[in-house]
């Protein structure tokens, strides 16, 4: 059988292709496993102040937010209080127990503390979501689990802030990450939208969607990298339009007037991705 010898610039070409895509598989294994590297989060400058803001930072560090405190910034204002001896969020309900080879739980919930029927079912949702589960859990309706729940509380510029995480893994099951906000305007009593805060730190839509849909595609490139590896990862739906700015929900604004978009995929299912786009 006659050999049939490859020219050297196809051998040299297909040798650099191989090496190209080792990198870039590599790289995503590296973005991965070192989140303070990737690119998605840049340093900028807050639009409220002339602080420069590490995004990069902010999500890395995202967890260590989570203080069960209240931070208040920035108002004077006599607001109406369900209970006037306690702030304007307290924690409402506190758990710590370990149950050898049944569960551990470590929780504590928050009541927001405004008399407005609106806050109102703020707190009806959060006992229903996150109270509930713990009260399940000590009740024995849960085996071999684990389920922990922290929060923190702003005030800054009129606006109410609440951020609540939990973390529960039950069994087998992939270990899931809730995370629920919920905003809220003292000095007009209303529910604050998106909208509001778009407004309030000049941000147009265009901007926003374009930031949001560039960092969930670099974390989709990631995951598709990783699942070609092997690895079991969450796909995310580039289609959804949960992505669009009218569909955002899950958001908060920090005490240095850093507005976090969440999207929290283990609200819904088991998974403790969390993607965090912050302004």
């Amino acid at each position: 059988m006659r050999r049939v010898k490859l020219p050297k610039s196809q051998i040299f070409c297909f040798f650099l292709i191989t090496i190209i895509c080792i990198i870039a598989i590599m790289e995503a294994v590296y973005f991965v496993m070192n989140p303070d590297s990737i690119d998605n989060s840049e340093v900028s400058m807050n639009s409220l102040g002339n602080n420069t803001v590490d995004y990069t930072s902010l999500i890395k560090n995202f967890d260590d937010l989570f203080k069960n405190q209240f931070e208040n910034t920035s108002t004077s204002l006599d607001v109406d209080k369900i209970d006037i001896n306690n702030d304007y969020v307290y924690t409402g309900y506190e758990k710590k127990e370990i149950s050898s080879g049944n569960y551990e739980i470590d929780v504590k919930i928050p009541v927001l503390n405004i008399n407005s029927e609106e806050i109102k079912s703020y707190n009806e949702e959060i006992k229903r979501i996150f109270q509930e589960k713990a009260e399940s859990v000590l009740n024995g309706e849960s085996n071999r689990t684990i389920y922990s729940v922290d929060y923190e509380a702003f005030l800054n510029n009129n606006i109410f802030s609440i951020v609540i995480k939990a973390t529960l893994k039950e069994g087998s099951d992939p270990q899931r990450e809730i995370i629920q906000t919920y905003c809220y305007n003292i000095k007009d009593m209303k529910k604050v939208e998106f909208s509001d805060l778009m407004q309030l730190k000049n941000l147009d839509t265009n901007t926003v969607e374009n930031k949001i849909k560039q960092q969930i595609q670099g974390k989709q490139e990631e995951a598709k990298s990783l699942q070609q590896l092997g690895y079991s990862v969450y796909i995310r739906d580039l289609r959804s339009d949960r992505y669009e700015v009218e569909n955002i929900t899950n958001f908060f604004i920090d005490n240095q007037n850093n507005i976090y978009v969440i999207y929290a995929y283990g609200n819904t299912t088991n998974t403790d991705v969390t993607d965090i786009i912050i302004f």
